[in-house]
């Protein structure tokens, strides 16, 4: 291996020399006093250089140093400057400040068009557009059983500026330089994933984490992605999380598969050195450097079979204890639940999640402050995760009491604000669970009742009563909102399902007229994965009420709908394990508990992506939840750490209760 000059760190590239950067330096110099930069461009020029060098550490491809040493062997040492800082500039994707690819190219032409003919100049800035540059996905979608797509293009076009640089400068055919710098490409690039993964210490394709081709070659093969893809769930960053990615790598099936790509890409690279030409001394210096290129390569990636073999050797992931089957639990899976659990207990009633109008409501000189929604949220969520440590019924029979008789209201004696039916549908939830309250839920009922449509279409805001308006307030915004009438539907059906069955069939209706495939349209309160979820919770809910009634006329457009939601949903899972934040992830959870037959692997994944972003004390931190309005007049959404960890919470329960039961569906 090659010693880098600072700290004598290990490098992991051949060919270089601490002098390289003086030398493009100097180059890159005389552009600026030759006044063919914008302003600005000297900053991140100088940023590319040290990249194209190797900096730091050696950890970075050398393509400034590499294309020294080429085009060295067959045009002048000024020559070979310019050339080295052409390259390096073409491959300056990603550095901070760096234009896009365009500028950047018409730089490296300039500089090459004071050694080259320009038409020539130009035909090679042609062929480089042609290639993709390095470019990889940070965190993408990465579905369990989902091909991942060949990454072995991307990242050409460096490959390739830095072996035809030489051929212009030589006036030599482009052609077999180019397919040399085609057929490097992949190894190359393994090369650099395993150097980050390896050498780096801030392992920045796990802190991602990275969709690079080393991770894609990997997760390409169907029995090693599934153990990778479980092992990058979650968070990568701390050592505990490297060791135990690392030691899995190091194992004989990783280092099998990456061998086997190697060889087979530096045996066609191999053959193509073999095959350059050789009729001028300018290409048989370059098939020189060629064949020694592939060797050197080939050397760098023994290396790190040899390291991986040692960790394995060693055993560098030992403690971690045998691999768990796919659908087993994480041994700490209950701790989590149980965690947040003592969170929500120990935190009732919540008032950090309560919505305090300090600056009034769109102007309002009242305060009002809405605190039932939210407690009735999380104690219907204790109840549906049913490990609370003590029965939360009572509690939750103690709210129903203290709301009173009448108009429903979000902030309870605000006029300004109507009763609505998403405050509706929460409270029939808790009452069907509890059976508390049922006759003061009839005076609720009666206010949503007098503001039902001709077709059936209950609204969220109910301005009517029975005793005539609710409000002398203006009309607000969100009337017809399909998360809110998901609610209610979902309200309906616990509540009475039978009684309430021409309501539930005009709004399920109404919902079926709003879903599209890329969502259920219309929702204004919530957002996507939310509204997802709540049309998964109907849906539960009325295939239930199907197979005890005969009369359930919308079976078959609620099945499509829900499979098509549930497919979208679950093939969004990402490289983490996860789904966005956590709240999209509990989300995403709960819905894959509610599927027939549920990818263990996805549930394990997410499983450990919400748990490791659960915070010590047992919650999740915040998130927005529903619209709300803010002070002077703006618009937001609530949100309260203990709201949020009740619906994570919700989620993970589901998740690892359904892992745990295998094939039956949740009931």
């Amino acid at each position: 291996m090659t010693l880098a000059a600072d700290a004598g760190a290990t490098a992991a590239w051949p060919w270089l020399d601490p002098a390289d950067k003086g030398v493009c330096e100097r180059s890159w110099s005389a552009l600026l006093r030759a006044g063919a930069l914008w302003r600005g461009d000297a900053a991140w020029g100088a940023l590319a250089i040290e990249r194209g060098v190797g900096a730091p550490s050696g950890r970075s491809i050398p393509w400034a140093g590499w294309a020294l040493r080429i085009c060295g062997r067959v045009s002048s040492p000024v020559a070979a400057g310019d050339a080295a800082v052409a390259v390096a500039l073409v491959a300056a994707g990603g550095v901070d400040g760096a234009p896009d690819a365009l500028a950047r190219g018409a730089l490296a032409g300039r500089l090459l068009a004071q050694h080259v003919e320009e038409a020539r100049v130009h035909r090679w800035l042609l062929g480089l557009a042609e290639l993709a540059e390095a470019s990889w996905e940070h965190n993408p979608v990465v579905a369990a059983g989902a091909a991942v797509a060949r990454s072995d293009a991307g990242g050409a076009r460096e490959a390739v500026a830095l072996w035809t640089a030489a051929a212009l400068l030589a006036g030599d055919d482009p052609a077999p330089a180019r397919r040399f710098g085609e057929a490097v490409t992949a190894p190359l690039w393994l090369l650099d994933g395993l150097v980050r993964l390896w050498l780096d210490p801030a392992v920045p394709d796990l802190a991602a984490p990275t969709l690079t081709p080393l991770l894609a070659l990997w997760l390409r093969d169907p029995e090693l992605a599934p153990p990778l893809l479980r092992a990058l769930a979650g968070e990568r960053a701390s050592p505990v999380r490297r060791r135990e990615i690392r030691g899995l790598l190091a194992g004989r099936p990783y280092r099998a598969a990456l061998a086997a790509r190697a060889r087979g890409a530096l045996a066609s690279a191999r053959e193509l050195a073999a095959s350059a030409p050789r009729a001028r001394p300018s290409e048989r210096a370059l098939a020189e450097a060629q064949r020694e290129f592939v060797d050197a390569l080939g050397e760098r990636l023994r290396f790190f079979e040899g390291l991986m073999s040692f960790r394995d050797v060693i055993g560098a992931g030992a403690a971690l204890g045998p691999p768990r089957a796919q659908g087993d639990l994480a041994p700490d899976d209950d701790a989590d639940l149980r965690a947040a659990v003592a969170f929500l207990l120990e935190a009732a009633p919540w008032q950090e999640s309560w919505e305090v109008q300090r600056f009034g409501v769109l102007g309002s000189r009242e305060q009002p402050v809405g605190h039932w929604f939210v407690r009735a949220t999380i104690l219907m969520a204790l109840i549906e995760i049913g490990e609370a440590g003590r029965d939360v019924r009572a509690d939750a029979a103690a709210l129903l009491d203290e709301i009173p008789a009448g108009e429903l209201r979000y902030f309870g004696d605000f006029r300004e604000l109507p009763p609505d039916a998403d405050d509706l549908a929460i409270l029939l939830q808790l009452i069907a669970a509890t059976g508390a309250a049922r006759e003061r839920a009839e005076t609720w009922i009666e206010v949503m009742l007098a503001n039902v449509g001709d077709d059936g279409v209950v609204p969220t805001w109910f301005y009517r009563g029975p005793a005539g308006p609710t409000t002398p307030g203006a009309a607000w915004a969100g009337d017809d909102c399909s998360a809110v009438r998901l609610n209610l539907l979902a309200g309906l059906l616990s509540f009475d399902a039978t009684r309430f069955a021409w309501l539930i069939d005009a709004n399920a209706r109404r919902v079926l007229d709003a879903a599209s495939p890329d969502g259920i349209q219309g929702a204004c309160f919530y957002d996507d994965s939310y509204t997802d979820l709540a049309f998964l919770r109907f849906a539960r809910l009325y295939r239930q009420h199907q197979e005890r009634a005969a009369d359930a006329p919308r079976t078959a457009e609620i099945a499509a709908v829900e499979a098509a939601v549930l497919s979208r949903m679950l093939g969004s899972q990402r490289l983490d394990g996860g789904f966005g934040t956590p709240l999209c992830t509990a989300a995403c959870l709960e819905g894959a508990a509610m599927t027939a037959a549920p990818d263990p692997l996805l549930i394990e994944r997410g499983l450990r992506n919400l748990g490791e972003r659960q915070l010590v004390d047992g919650s999740w931190p915040a998130e927005p939840l529903y619209r709300t309005p803010m002070k002077h007049g703006r618009e937001g959404h609530h949100q309260g750490r203990a709201l949020t960890t009740a619906l994570c919470a919700r989620g993970f329960a589901a998740a690892r209760s359904r892992l745990r039961r295998g094939g039956e569906r949740r009931a």
